[in-house]
Parts: C-alpha cells; sequence; structure tokens
C-alpha cells in the first residue's frame, strides 16, 4: 500500500465517523441518520431507487466526506454498479466514482479525490462497506471523499442516474 493511501485512509477514518461505530458490520450504519435531502431516480436502471445525502463533514484540510445511501423501494432486489464516472480514469471500473459535487455558488465540479494507485477515494470494490446488490426494502449507505476548498459551505450532490440532492451544508 502507497503511502499517499495510506495517509488518504488515515485522514478517511478520522472525516468518516460514521464507519467508525460499535457494530460489527462492516457496512456503514443506515438507521437514525440524518437527511438533507432525498431524490428518486431518474433512469429505468433505478426504477424504484431514492438517493438520500446525509452528511457532508470537513475535516481539518479541504477534504470533505460526504455520506449518501440508496435505498430500494421495490419488490426485487436491484443491481447498483452504475455511478461510474467517465471523466477520470480510476483504476477500477466498479467504482462510485461518477458522484460528484457541485458548488452552486462557483459552478465548479468535484470528482471524487484519486489516490496514487489511481483509485477513488469513494464505495468502491476495494472499500469495506460496498454493496452492489441492495435487497427489496434495503437501505445501504455509501461515501465519496472531495477536495472542496474551504471557502466553500454549501454543494450539490450529483449521483448519476438521480436528480442532484441540492443545498447541502458542508459542516
Amino acid at each position: 500500500m502507497s503511502r499517499f493511501r495510506a495517509f488518504a485512509i488515515v485522514i478517511l477514518a478520522a472525516t468518516l465517523p460514521l464507519a467508525t461505530t460499535s457494530s460489527a458490520s462492516a457496512l456503514p450504519r443506515t438507521d437514525n441518520l440524518d437527511s438533507l435531502g432525498t431524490v428518486e431516480s431518474n433512469q429505468s436502471d433505478g426504477e424504484n431507487l431514492s438517493a438520500e445525502a446525509h452528511a457532508a463533514e470537513r475535516g481539518d484540510s479541504s477534504f470533505v466526506s460526504v455520506t449518501w445511501s440508496i435505498e430500494n423501494n421495490g419488490a426485487s432486489r436491484v443491481a447498483f454498479d452504475w455511478p461510474m464516472g467517465a471523466t477520470y480514469m480510476y483504476s477500477r471500473v466498479t467504482s462510485h466514482s461518477g458522484v460528484t459535487a457541485l458548488s452552486p455558488v462557483e459552478g465548479t465540479r468535484f470528482h471524487p479525490i484519486m489516490d496514487s494507485e489511481g483509485e477513488c477515494l469513494c464505495s468502491g470494490s476495494d472499500s469495506p462497506d460496498f454493496k452492489v446488490h441492495i435487497e427489496p426494502g434495503e437501505k445501504v449507505a455509501y461515501w465519496s471523499m472531495f477536495s472542496i476548498p474551504d471557502t466553500i459551505d454549501t454543494i450539490d450532490l450529483e449521483i448519476p442516474g438521480f436528480d442532484p440532492i441540492e443545498d447541502i451544508t458542508i459542516s
């Protein structure tokens, strides 16, 4: 593991308190999370799915950790493996690298941080909280790490296949 990746994981652990609960589960908890906004899917692959933003937390630097979830409101299992980004060539195809943050005031789009190995610092195939299949009635929490200047205090979260979740305050 590269030094940068190890450093990024330490930073991530410090900025993602939801992932460090006393629960024995590897997945971040989804119960009792705040809701900063919810949207329904706007594409056929995501029928019966809703996306929800839970937290946008700034660490001691420009790192902003965003916790978000997908809920399956349908009657059948859904594969949630399609929010990949094509802007940057992350080394893993099966990551959630397509989730971006947008500064509504500046119009600047922020993509998940890429480490020195070309991997997305987000819920991806190497992450312990990565889950592709979402069962009926299940809500799965994911996360994304961005580098957002401290002059920006509000973002819109853009998850491919969903309308933006707007006006999320960074705490």
